[in-house]
């Protein structure tokens, strides 16, 4: 085999020419005509008994092809170990010329980068520090606590709607005087504060008491999803039939057995939800410091990507977009996005992964199958049946390597930290788990 390659002054596009010897290929197309001839159905002929040189008008073109393919992928691949050349996404080949004995192709394709990595030394990293506090399990209780309220009618007469109760009213929804369709409603009940009416209507009723009646003035906002409302002042007369306040329930031996705590105690609930948050915001502390510590590192080294693997992320990140729109209910037709949407993240992936990729290679990092094991366990033990989801990860493959993928790059991003010029920030435990990842 004979391999000629051209390398550019610029750019990491390859173009290669290669030429091997074509006497196996007639007969390894000879030998595809004939298992073809062993099952194919043809009438006139019983199973087997079709002549050869009848298959060979009707298949002989297309098995060629199909040779010739896997022939020119075996050189191409071939002629790439022999060169020691790391190609990335997939050749094009342009030309083919198979005659005397021998087969000639050009290839174009991209090699991977050389990249120069950074001393870990100076790269700087903010990272995240947390605790559970005291306070943020007594916040967590009362969440808890809130999502089995109850209402309680007042039963005075005096009392007055204020925000975070709940009033029970009719509402007549009038434009220039007149009613509108779906303005008004009976019986209904409204949280104060909810922000679930448009601005004003809530602020309009606070202070009203039961069995008063009073008219209100807002405006429906510009961006109302009702196109005859938008911009449109209304008045709406309203009527209140009840206050009622939140009743909490106690934490009692009944509420904390409802959390499957068997000895019923207040000890045993805090002490269960504290691990538990402590849990969540360790997870979150961690995943936060590796992308913080990956993208530091990303920001510092440049990487020149080749196209076809950029090319290939930005349909990865468009694919998982219309799948997710089509499973909110959008259909396929309706979907309209650009390539240019997901250009700046792909950049960023690919890059990042070409980064990661000669990090992990140098330095030997890899993610054993104990600690897999042990990763997916932790992350099981948060499951009422920890025992099914360890039992799924078994069956998918795919999904084990997705966690130990997570458990290199969170090894990369250990030893940037320890290596690099850290600024520690300390964070609540809400401002951690409410922001973005």
């Amino acid at each position: 085999m004979q391999v000629t390659v051209e390398k550019p002054e610029q750019g990491l596009e390859h173009k290669m020419t290669v030429t091997f010897p074509s006497e196996s290929l007639n007969s390894d197309v000879e030998k595809r005509l004939n298992e073809i001839r062993r099952t194919i159905k043809m009438d006139g002929f019983r199973p087997g008994k079709v002549p050869l040189n009848v298959v060979k008008k009707r298949h002989g073109a297309q098995v060629h092809q199909e040779v010739m393919g896997e022939a020119l992928q075996k050189a191409f691949y071939d002629a790439i170990s022999q060169e020691e050349l790391q190609v990335a996404g997939y050749p094009m080949f342009d030309e083919l010329d198979d005659k005397d004995g021998s087969v000639t192709f050009t290839a174009r394709f991209e090699v991977y980068p050389e990249i120069t990595l950074p001393e870990f030394s100076g790269v700087k990293v903010e990272i995240t520090e947390s605790a559970v506090t005291d306070k943020d399990v007594e916040s967590m209780i009362t969440r808890l606590r809130e999502q089995r309220m109850a209402w309680k009618p007042s039963k005075s007469a005096a009392k007055k709607a204020k925000k975070g109760e709940q009033v029970i009213i009719d509402f007549v929804g009038k434009i220039d005087g007149e009613v509108f369709d779906g303005g008004s409603a009976e019986n209904a009940p409204l949280e104060l504060g909810s922000g679930r009416m448009i601005p004003g209507f809530e602020d309009g009723i606070e202070g009203m008491k039961k069995g008063e009646e009073k008219t209100i003035e807002v405006t429906f906002p510009e961006e109302y999803q009702a196109e005859h409302l938008k911009g449109k002042a209304a008045t709406f007369d309203i009527t209140v039939h009840s206050i009622s306040t939140k009743v909490l329930p106690e934490i009692d031996e009944e509420f904390v057995k409802s959390f499957g705590i068997e000895d019923g105690t207040e000890e045993s609930l805090v002490k269960e939800i504290k691990d538990s948050m402590e849990k969540e915001l360790s997870r979150a502390v961690e995943s936060k410091n590796r992308t913080a510590a990956l993208e530091a590192l990303q920001s510092i080294v440049d990487v020149e990507i080749p196209k076809s693997l950029l090319d290939q992320e930005i349909k990865n990140l468009m694919d998982r977009a219309v799948q997710n729109l089509q499973q909110q209910g959008m259909k396929a037709e309706d979907v309209n996005i650009e390539a240019s949407q997901f250009e700046e993240e792909a950049k960023n992936r690919v890059k990042l992964g070409l980064v990661l990729g000669d990090i992990i290679k140098a330095n030997n990092i890899e993610a054993s199958n104990e600690e897999v094991e042990a990763y997916i366990a932790e992350q099981a033990s948060s499951y009422e049946d920890p025992a099914e989801v360890i039992g799924w990860y078994a069956q998918n493959p795919g999904a084990r390597s997705e966690i130990r993928a997570i458990l290199v790059e969170g090894k990369v991003a250990a030893k940037i930290i320890d290596e690099a010029k850290v600024k520690k920030v300390k964070k609540a435990f809400d401002e951690v788990i409410n922001s973005p990842m």
